[in-house]
């Protein structure tokens, strides 16, 4: 029986048909099973990000249950100042909402008074029949811009009403919140080991590879998530402090958005503005151009001081490459795809740079 099997195993179609027959049934499990392997994803990433602030700790002599037991408080901590942050800004919104179309009105009075103010500039006929179109073009834009946000407006916040019949929804959403925080405590309790047991559990030839690679990845991907993480940080702090020097409402909470949303590159600029704008409208015209100010400044810190001294040479990766990442990844996985796109591919060109252009098949062809 044994000999007969071996002769069958030795024919080819015989191994692909298998081969084929186990992908498929890991594929079955994995879909089966897709939430408990993002969730462990997930959990494994939080314990990754937090695993240096931990073995700093233990520089200093700190168990690692006890740096386990503050990276929680510090991640609370942050947990409740963002949702009282968001929760003011929510209700910002929801009180300007009404009063919008009252503060557009004073901008559309300021636009139609345009041409009384440059008249002594301006005083050719030519010049006021241009303005004079302009001023027009602008107040029909403004009128036009300020009904469809307020209808916007109006089906956003109706959707309130909502929030009670999915308590059940978010309940559940809770448990599973709960379950990755519990497993991301015992992965960076244990971090190192389990590491280890990954590692010993490849063929043995294959470990020095994993290792070089494990080390490639994180200098590429991690140096990244983190450098982006203290970007975002004080892109969030300059934002934050800027709009309360020019006296926009809800400075801090606003500063907090820019800092999340700045860890989608690009995208989250024009996300966290829109809220800023909607504030400022409330201070008048120069408030809205401060608020403008104030992003551009931030903007150009991101772009010249706190990217290049803190993200350094971890990605190497052309800006157009970046952009093109960031696009491709929202369309195939939204705001997620967007946020992982750039250092995916980052391993993915040192995987290319590394591996692939070095190799024999790239110089003597396949």
């Amino acid at each position: 029986m044994r000999e007969a099997l071996r002769q069958v195993w030795a024919n080819p179609y015989v191994r692909v048909g298998m081969l084929l027959l186990g992908l498929w049934l890991a594929y079955l499990l994995l879909l089966k099973t897709t939430a408990v392997w993002v969730g462990f994803l997930v959990a494994y990433t939080l314990a990754y990000l937090a695993e240096p602030f931990i073995r700093w700790l233990e520089r200093y002599r700190v168990r690692r249950a006890f740096g386990v037991l503050t990276v929680y408080v510090l991640f609370f901590i942050f947990l409740g100042l963002a949702s009282v942050l968001l929760a003011e800004v929510v209700v910002q919104l929801s009180q300007l909402s009404s009063r919008l179309p009252e503060l557009l009105s004073s901008f559309n009075v300021w636009v139609e008074r345009l041409p009384d103010l440059l008249r002594r500039w301006a005083a050719a006929p030519e010049v006021q029949a241009v303005l004079a179109y302009t001023t027009e073009s602008l107040r029909s834009l403004l009128e036009g811009f300020s009904n469809t946000l307020v209808a916007w407006l109006g089906r956003l916040l109706g959707k309130g009403g909502n929030i009670i019949s999915g308590l059940a929804a978010i309940a559940g959403g809770l448990v599973q919140l709960f379950v990755v925080f519990v497993v991301t405590g015992y992965l960076m309790a244990d971090f190192p080991r389990i590491n280890t047991a990954m590692l010993e559990a490849l063929p043995k030839p294959w470990h020095p590879l994993a290792q070089e690679l494990a080390g490639k990845l994180d200098h590429a991907v991690g140096g990244y998530i983190r450098g982006q993480l203290l970007v975002a940080a004080l892109v969030g702090i300059t934002v934050g402090v800027g709009l309360a020097l020019v006296e926009v409402p809800m400075a801090a909470a606003l500063g907090f958005i820019a800092g999340v949303f700045n860890l989608v590159p690009y995208l989250g600029v024009v996300i966290s503005i829109v809220p800023t704008l909607l504030l400022a409208l409330g201070g008048g015209l120069w408030t809205l151009v401060g608020a403008l100010v104030v992003f551009v400044v931030a903007n150009q810190l991101e772009a010249h001081v706190f990217s290049p001294f803190i993200l350094g040479r971890a990605t190497e990766l052309h800006p157009l490459t970046v952009v093109l990442s960031i696009m491709a990844g929202a369309a195939l996985a939204g705001l997620w795809g967007a946020m992982l796109a750039v250092p995916l591919m980052a391993f993915a060109k040192v995987l290319y740079a590394d591996y692939y252009l070095p190799s024999r098949c790239h110089e003597q062809g396949c």
